[in-house]
């Protein structure tokens, strides 16, 4: 597993459609052969979604507009892990160090699908110095994991956006989901 690390560095493909449309952005995990779970988070306003079909753990992206020729984006990624969190996050941590990358656990972060870990990554790409910061969640034996990232000097503007998408990270049963909307 290349975490996440890598795919900023591929060429983007925006779609037509504008994340603003929807008032938040769903992708479905299978934990387990009977049981769906719906992963959600509301991205920015005014941000559009981007292909991700060739990125295997990355189930939506959403990219903005930055002053430069990488975009800040947001992506939403499920990994298995059987461990714990703090097994996982040791793992990702060795990764990224092995790529140069500067990582940091920066805490706890209280998202709406309960507590999670945050973390924090720099590293040297062709566009420049790349800031990317994690939420990390372990449930059942799935990492999920709400990646935002921008280029270093543009990331301070795109906090408080970055911030609230990554707060509102939120799972929930496909059942209840139903329920939800039926009434029941």
């Amino acid at each position: 597993m290349a975490l996440f690390t890598w795919i900023f560095a591929a060429t983007v493909m925006i779609s037509p459609t504008n994340a603003s449309e929807a008032d938040q952005v769903k992708s479905e995990n299978t934990e387990k052969q009977d049981e769906v779970k719906i992963i959600q988070f509301t991205p920015p306003a005014g941000w559009r979604f981007a292909d991700t079909k060739s990125q295997k753990h990355v189930h939506t992206m959403v990219v903005g507009k930055g002053q430069r020729e990488l975009p800040p984006s947001i992506t939403l990624g499920t990994d298995r892990s059987p461990g714990t969190l703090k097994e996982y996050l040791k793992r990702i941590k060795g990764i990224s160090e092995s790529k140069g990358g500067d990582w940091k656990d920066l805490g706890n972060i209280l998202t709406d699908a309960g507590e999670a870990r945050l973390v924090q990554e720099d590293m040297k790409t062709q566009w420049g110095e790349l800031r990317i910061m994690y939420v990390i969640l372990l449930k059942n034996g799935t990492a999920y994991i709400l990646t935002a990232a921008a280029l270093k000097e543009e990331f301070a503007k795109f906090y408080p956006e970055f911030f609230r998408s990554m707060r509102s990270l939120r799972i929930t049963d496909e059942g209840a989901a139903q329920a939800e909307l039926t009434g029941n």
